[in-house]
């Protein structure tokens, strides 16, 4: 059964559809006949190749490196020279083009080369959903698997659905095959496509891409933009300009640059054993070491952890470290710095124990969106997330232990919190980076040390997820301000 999330209803053969934009019914008597209008719209009938050129853009830093959680994601880096081709017999996809982007710590941006390369022996479904989002990989997918028709809505609009399923040999970690949809317009050209990918944080993780004000360029129709749209909000985009079926130099397009590296997200989780990885700092406090860096504070009857790790490897690990540590009391809170992909990746074995997570007021909505969506692919049950959502400063006391959370909202995130222990005189936080000996301090560890001198926590000792080399303290916090 094709699984959606679209409110739909099957459409029996010869059903005559009301069109509301125009006079004339729509009339579908199979999802076969309605496959054949769209490929005769679009001119795709003999289509093995497609390349297309113009700008393009990207959501800067990536998804899930936002300065905001939630859509939309206005900071962009433009992407000039674009082109793609998609050969739809292999099929692969290779893109190009030129960048200035900027990091996420705000260094000067610097010129680069965007590149997308999937090829032909790349089988993973999330590679494989960037050809098959194409309206001509999508057509390519339909033909070959089969579809079904529905009716969807999509930004208030009726549509035409057609969904297809992945072969036999594309199947999800649960077994299940992927869905695709096309939402087909009245003039039968392809408005958007969707699918899922499995995600271990996002679960069933929709990917949607929009078509609009197609035009016909060398035969071909061709839409004028196109927008990827992940968690709720477009990540990349392109305007065309120039598009060919088939193109006669398509091994020249084809040609794969070297492999390139780079991305967010966290390393592997560590292969210490738990006892090896936790180091006492003050009474009813430890840290656990081995990745990043975590804060246990004990309480009377519960406990505290301060950030779950780069993964989920990693967030398991930190749960046993906190679970044979203190076996007799229950991790009520996990308390998230910032929404960031490798400040978030361990935080499911931690809603799976039903602890409940702390985070910045900015925050809450997207955490708890993404943690309560479906894990069918996952082959997983769905979580059902405890969001507490916190502003200003926050304290969690008893006679055991005191924990302030303050927010401290900057440049790198507007949803950040940092931990003061006053009873230890620790401070401990994620991303205010000190800056090397004779380097400019960026401006995010800046705004923390402005709010230091302002409001003046109580704390000697300087402690980060990231851990430093050296020992740091409040008087080198404040050092990058002149104080």
């Amino acid at each position: 059964m094709i699984r959606r999330t679209i409110a739909c209803a099957v459409i029996p053969a010869l059903l005559v559809l009301g069109c509301s934009s125009g006079p004339e019914p729509v009339v579908a008597s199979s999802a076969d006949e309605v496959l054949a209008d769209v490929v005769e719209a679009m001119g795709a009938s003999g289509v093995d190749s497609v390349t297309y050129s113009g700008r393009a853009w990207r959501i800067r830093n990536g998804w899930m490196q936002t300065p905001h959680a939630d859509a939309p994601w206005p900071y962009r880096d433009e992407i000039t020279a674009y082109r793609r081709t998609v050969d739809l017999r292999q099929p692969a996809s290779l893109a190009r083009g030129d960048t200035l982007s900027q990091n996420l710590f705000l260094a000067p941006a610097t010129a680069g080369t965007y590149t997308q390369n999937i090829a032909e022996d790349n089988t993973a479904w999330s590679s494989r959903l960037e050809i098959y989002l194409t309206p001509w990989g999508f057509i390519k997918g339909a033909a070959d698997n089969g579809t079904e028709i529905t009716t969807g809505n999509l930004d208030g609009v009726e549509y035409r659905v057609l969904s297809w399923m992945s072969a036999d040999d594309q199947l999800s970690p649960s077994g299940m095959r992927y869905t695709v949809n096309g939402y087909i317009n009245d003039d039968n050209l392809i408005a958007a496509v969707e699918t899922w990918v499995e995600d271990a944080f996002m679960g069933d993780f929709h990917v949607r891409q929009v078509y609009r004000d197609y035009r016909e360029l060398n035969g071909l129709m061709v839409p004028q933009t196109i927008e990827q749209q992940r968690g709720g909000g477009g990540v990349f985009g392109v305007i065309i300009t120039d598009a060919s079926a088939n193109p006669q130099n398509l091994a020249e397009l084809m040609v794969s640059p070297q492999a390139g590296g780079g991305g967010f997200g966290g390393g592997g989780g560590g292969g210490a054993a738990p006892t090896d990885i936790v180091e006492p700092i003050g009474p009813g406090t430890w840290l656990i070491t081995g990745g990043y860096v975590a804060l246990v504070a004990e309480f009377e009857d519960h406990v505290m952890v301060f950030e779950a790790g780069q993964n989920e490897a990693r967030g398991e690990q930190i749960l046993a470290a906190v679970t044979e540590l203190i076996p007799d009391k229950p991790i009520r809170y996990l308390v998230n710095s910032h929404p960031h992909s490798d400040h978030t990746g361990g935080i499911v074995p931690f809603i799976r124990n039903g602890t409940t997570l702390i985070t910045h007021a900015n925050n809450a909505t997207f955490l708890e969106m993404a943690l309560s969506t479906p894990r069918t692919l996952l082959g997983e049950a769905t979580l059902d997330p405890q969001v507490q959502g916190v502003d200003g400063i926050t304290v969690y006391e008893d006679s055991v232990n005191r924990v302030e959370l303050h927010s401290v909202p900057n440049g790198h995130t507007d949803g950040m919190l940092v931990a003061v222990m006053p009873r230890q005189r620790i401070m401990f936080e994620a991303d205010f980076t000190l800056p090397q000996p004779g380097q400019e301090p960026n401006p995010f560890v800046v705004t923390l040390a402005q709010y230091v001198a302002q409001v003046n926590p109580t704390f000697d000792r300087y402690l980060a997820v990231h851990a430093a080399a050296v020992p740091q303290t409040k008087a080198d916090l404040l050092a990058t301000i002149g104080l």
